[in-house]
Formats: C-alpha cells, structure tokens, sequence
C-alpha cells in the first residue's frame, strides 16, 4: 500500500483515505502516493476522502517554494498527470469532500466523478487568484468541465470559499450530509450504484471526458509556462510568503 493512505473495501466499494498530515497538501511525494494509489483499483468503485476535518488544502507551498524553476517544473508535470489520472479512472470515483477543500483539494474533489460534501464550517473553493497566481491548465479546466459557466467563473475569478451547503446550491456538491462518516457511506452507496456495468461506464465516462483532457493537452504548454513565469514574479513571490509566514504561525 503506497505510504500516507489507508484502503478499505466496503461491500465491493474501496475506500481511500488520504492521510499523508499536513492538510494533505500537494507536493511530489504526497502525488506519487496518490497516482499509485488510485492506478491499483482496477474497475472497482472507489471512494476518496481525508482524515480529520480536511480533504485537502491543495498545493504544499511551503515544500513547492524551495523548488527552482526545473524542480518546479517537474512537480506541475506530476500534478497535472494526477489529475488528469484522477478524471479519467476507468471506475466510479467519488469524493467524499469530508472537510476543507482549497484549491489544489478543490480541483481534486472536482475531477471525480461526484462530490459528497459534509456539513459544518468547512470551505471549498479556489484561491490562486489570492496568492497572485493563474491557473495551469488542469487547474482551468477541470473546473470548467464540472460547473456551470456562470459557477465557473465565480469560483475561479473571484477566490470565493463557499460553505458546504452554499456549494451544493451552486452543483460543487452533488450533495451534503452531516458529518464525515454518512458522508463516506453517501459517496459508496453512489459508487456501488455506478459501478454495477463496468465496462458500460469506463466507456461512456471516457466520452464524457475526452473533451476535458483535450482541451488540457491543448492547454498545458501557454498555461503552464505562463504559471511557472509568475510563480517566481515579484508579486506572487510577496504573496507566498506573507501565507506560508501564516502558516508557520499557526
């Protein structure tokens, strides 16, 4: 089993719990973990969730701001080969969104196939805009696949974190429940009833898809350069270190 998760299996459904600490922030270990996680499930209907009171809190800044630009580079590579890994499992994948979800935890959640929210003071949204940053192409346009133009472009322009019940209302959630565990128990019983036709449902999830990943592989190389170009402008780097300096004081 790939380090910081635990997998169970529910009545044929398995359940993948990330649990790698840290708000199981996003950076190359973490990603690995995941990819080989998720690449084990053959055509099994499967859960993702976190532990605690965090999904994920989405990019690890504090490890991604000692990174040149090459190391950079190759960690945006290995993100967006997970998301893109994420979106296109042949299986029902479903998030059961058990806490915090911010931006990189956001697209995560938005590139399975539905999202089980969990009611309490918990946020989901997108905040590169905040730290001064555009968006890499899967970070674009995975969004943009799940949401209505009109969400799309709330989420990803104005940075808002919306509560859970706020974000069913809007189609981030496809629904919420009261607290992590029947959250869990939604997303299976929502897995288990996807994956009764396996092979039926790899194939029309790729049609569904395919836009998506085109659309992606269009994008990577203007959106991805264009990110990498103001990770390290003067703003942006003003603005990771005021939140990592947060961070550190909490």
């Amino acid at each position: 089993m790939p380090s910081g998760l635990t997998i169970e299996n529910r009545d044929g459904v398995r359940v993948v719990r990330m649990e790698f600490g840290h708000g199981n922030a996003m950076n190359q270990k973490m990603l690995d973990s995941l990819a080989a996680g998720l690449a084990d499930g053959g055509s099994k209907p499967t859960v993702l969730t976190g532990e605690g009171n965090i999904f994920s809190a989405g990019l690890d800044l504090v490890a991604l701001d000692r990174l040149d630009r090459a190391d950079l580079e190759k960690f945006l590579t290995r993100f967006s080969a997970t998301m893109i890994q994420v979106l296109t499992t042949p299986y029902p994948l479903v998030a059961a969104v058990n806490g915090h979800a911010v931006a990189g935890g956001c697209v995560l959640a938005l590139a399975c196939d539905y999202r089980v929210g969990t009611e309490g003071e918990f946020k989901i949204g997108m905040t590169e805009l905040s730290h001064g940053l555009p968006l890499p192409a899967v970070a674009s346009e995975i969004p943009r696949g799940a949401l209505t133009p009109q969400t799309y472009r709330t989420v990803v322009m104005s940075g808002v974190l919306m509560e859970p019940e706020i974000a069913k209302q809007v189609g981030i959630f496809d629904m919420v429940n009261k607290d992590a565990d029947s959250c869990v128990d939604q997303a299976c019983v929502l897995a288990q009833k996807h994956g009764k036709s396996p092979e039926a449902f790899a194939g029309v999830k790729a049609a569904v898809v395919a836009p998506i990943v085109n659309a992606i592989k269009t994008l990577r190389e203007p959106l991805d350069h264009r990110f990498l170009d103001i990770w390290f402008s003067e703003i942006a780097t003003k603005l990771r270190s005021e939140t990592i300096q947060g961070l550190k004081n909490k």
